[in-house]
């Protein structure tokens, strides 16, 4: 604590009736739950039900009672409230200013917004890695199913020339068939024909030896 500023705090302490607004220290406007009120010879704590008194001349004159003189009774009041007056300005560092609350609620939002717009471009990056693999995916889904097709076509037209080949195998087999039995036929005829002369031949013989 500088000299300056335990004087100051000193002096106003050692007023005929203390008051905790006469402090100078800039943390007791926004932040008046640390100290509410300093009366006549005594303050109050926020965190108290009741309030602390604090009476300067009951202090000197217990310390009186207990055998030290007045030199040291106002010697150990002097420290104590050098020591009040140090606790109150280690509160004020402790305790942010408004200003501080006010960087403080901007870095916040600053963080906040850059947590979201990181979340916000991993989670656009995210999407535009599965509609990448998703597009990729349909390519190989077409590619293989092009590629089956073009198996299956095949496939079928191999089916195709192997039914052409085998009706014209089954083609070639009737025309065979059919010329053996016209041959056949033919022959029959032939042998009709010539069995019919014999027998014609023979008639005529016979006719021609009996008359």
């Amino acid at each position: 604590m500088s000299v300056l500023r335990r004087d100051a705090v000193r002096k106003a302490m050692n007023a005929s009736c203390w008051n905790i607004k006469s402090i100078p220290t800039p943390w007791m406007e926004p932040h008046n739950s640390i100290a509410r009120t300093i009366g006549c010879r005594y303050f109050a704590s926020a965190h108290d039900e009741m309030p602390l008194h604090f009476d300067t001349h009951h202090v000197v004159q217990s310390l009186q009672e207990k055998g030290f003189s007045i030199q040291q009774s106002e010697a150990i009041l002097d420290v104590m409230k050098d020591a009040m007056a140090d606790s109150l300005v280690a509160q004020a560092r402790i305790l942010a200013t408004k200003s501080e609350h006010v960087e403080l609620k901007a870095e916040l939002s600053e963080r906040v917004f850059n947590s979201t717009l990181k979340f916000d471009i991993a989670q656009r990056h995210s999407r535009e890695l599965l509609e990448r693999d998703f597009n990729t995916l349909k390519q190989d889904i077409r590619m293989l199913e092009k590629i089956d097709f073009d198996k299956i076509r095949m496939e079928i037209a191999e089916l195709e020339k192997k039914f052409l080949l085998q009706k014209q195998a089954e083609d070639e087999t009737l025309n065979e068939l059919r010329l053996s039995m016209e041959k056949v036929e033919k022959r029959m005829l032939q042998y009709a024909v010539g069995f019919a002369g014999t027998i014609m031949a023979v008639g005529a013989a016979l006719l021609r030896l009996v008359l």
